[in-house]
């Protein structure tokens, strides 16, 4: 088998075949193994991550393929080792081909509030699933957000979370933050807008005293869009989640009495998730082929 002559080699098993990434902490590669079977390698830079970090990071790869049938949103470890020239310590993962929820946003620009809330849905039972195994305190973001071939969600990042033996150990605080970071990302799906356009003071002093009013006022000025009421409720009490005492450990009672929440689990909406994804795609090729011609 022929590899570009400016490939390079990690340990004894794959050759690069393109840079996707380069960071302060790590750069990323498309390889390719022995099998020419292709994967995303995570190479760390020197003074990059921390070694607990990047060990913690392995551990929860294994551990997770441990869970393999109950976690298949989750981009698949593959293995690790030590690139040969520089030492310098690499992951393997899974290549998906498709796109990050973050690349079909910029497509779209913003997604109707349907897409947003079965999105927000899938995320929910994914954060779920992990919590009971032991992983929580994630960063979760529309751009660590995978489409797989099938149009199921994958997430990757799950380095910054933490593992821990036993799931019942975990501070309340540290899954509450799982599920409120959600208010971001739902916010970015209906107006391409996000939570950070405002000034964070201003903005935590709306949400301590509940005057969600005006950061909406400000979101739908930022926007020239009008949300309902359903969208805004769900988006409110996630962001009450850290400041609210009373709202802890209540979602699954809040989305329980939301009648949205009783029919997305439906073959008419994962039908319509899927097309509308395939839909951006589409449109990318079509304007794609008439800018080539």
């Amino acid at each position: 088998m022929q590899f570009d002559k400016t490939s390079q080699k990690f340990g004894k098993d794959y050759i690069s075949i393109q840079k996707l990434y380069t960071g302060e902490l790590y750069e990323e590669y498309k390889v390719k193994n022995s099998s020419s079977n292709i994967f995303v390698l995570k190479l760390f830079n020197k003074k990059g991550l921390p070694p607990k970090k990047i060990i913690k990071e392995i551990q929860i790869g294994i551990h997770l393929n441990k869970k393999e049938e109950e976690l298949s949103h989750v981009i698949k470890y593959i293995s690790s080792g030590s690139e040969l020239s520089s030492k310098r310590t690499y992951i393997v993962y899974e290549l998906l081909e498709k796109k990050s929820l973050l690349d079909y946003l910029v497509l779209a620009p913003y997604f109707e509030e349907r897409f947003a809330m079965i999105v927000f849905w899938k995320l929910i039972n994914i954060i779920q699933h992990l919590h009971k195994i032991g992983i929580g305190g994630m960063s979760i973001s529309l751009d660590k957000i995978w489409i797989d071939d099938n149009y199921n969600l994958k997430l990757s990042g799950i380095d910054s979370a933490q593992f821990i033996k036993d799931p019942k150990s975990f501070k309340s605080s540290l899954l509450e933050n799982d599920f409120s970071q959600l208010s971001d990302l739902v916010l970015q799906l209906i107006s391409g807008k996000s939570l950070l356009t405002i000034p964070q003071v201003q903005l935590l002093k709306y949400i301590e005293k509940e005057k969600y009013e005006l950061i909406w006022k400000s979101i739908e000025m930022q926007s020239d869009q009008k949300f309902s009421e359903e969208i805004k409720e769900l988006i409110n009490f996630l962001l009450s989640l850290k400041f609210n005492k009373q709202k802890k450990g209540k979602l699954q009672e809040f989305l329980n009495d939301q009648a949205w929440c009783q029919e997305i689990n439906s073959k008419e909406n994962e039908d319509y998730f899927k097309e509308t994804l395939k839909r951006l795609e589409e449109n990318e090729k079509t304007a794609c082929n008439y800018h080539f011609h």
